[in-house]
């Protein structure tokens, strides 16, 4: 087996983070390598060295520097994620793979599935029979309990509790600490406000927040 070769995807504050989590998996035994940063901001705000351009950057490179080479974005809007992805795709095809960071102190049950370009922050826990798509955040002590069914591109940020059976939508956005009680939906796009406490299903595209949650807003569908 070749070593895989990563690139981490936005070179801000989560960036900085994400790094410091490749690091503890080096530190746990994992022989990568770390190349540097893709990002399109001219003034990237991470301090790690190892920027190496904008998300074309590899356009001059051989077929030969794509073996093994994979990437993590590293963004929390979903929107700017989703966008970079579809860019990656649309400039480089499946050149680029994916990678999935599932950081040491976090706990993986059985039969959880997590989708490709997915980071699991410290101490996660995703407990058993949970489905977590591709290019979400799971943030530092973000909870999934049992039998939960995760869209792809949602973030779910430090502290969130997602109790079992529950299913979170494409591009949804739970904010810090936000409680979601079990069998409850919430919509794709939706956004639950940092502390909220949900007790009934959240219809897409629309922001919640107080405890209970209710709505307060109807977010603008991007396409």
């Amino acid at each position: 087996m070749n070593r895989q070769r990563l690139i981490i995807v936005g070179a801000g504050a989560h960036g900085a983070e994400v790094y410091g989590y490749v690091q503890d998996l080096v530190g746990r035994g994992w022989v990568g390598e770390f190349l540097g940063y893709l990002d399109d901001d001219p003034a990237p705000q991470c301090r790690q060295t190892g920027v190496i351009g904008h998300l074309g950057a590899f356009l001059d490179r051989p077929q030969e520097f794509f073996q093994d080479l994979c990437y993590l974005t590293a963004m929390g809007n979903n929107g700017t994620r989703r966008h970079v992805v579809a860019t990656l795709q649309g400039v480089y095809g499946d050149q680029m793979t994916p990678w999935t960071l599932v950081h040491p102190t976090s706990y993986l049950g059985l039969e959880v599935e997590i989708g490709p370009g997915t980071c699991l922050a410290p101490n996660a826990i995703v407990t058993c029979r949970t489905r977590i798509g591709k290019h979400c955040i799971l943030n530092v002590k973000a909870s999934v309990s049992h039998d939960c069914t995760i869209g792809d591109f949602v973030n779910l940020n430090p502290g969130v509790t997602v109790c079992g059976n529950v299913t979170i939508g494409d591009d949804a956005y739970i904010g810090a600490g936000a409680t979601i009680i079990d069998k409850v939906s919430i919509g794709a796009g939706a956004i639950v406000g940092a502390g909220a406490v949900v007790i009934h299903d959240v219809s897409p595209h629309v922001t919640v927040v107080g405890v209970p949650a209710r709505i307060v807003k109807q977010n603008l569908v991007t396409v």
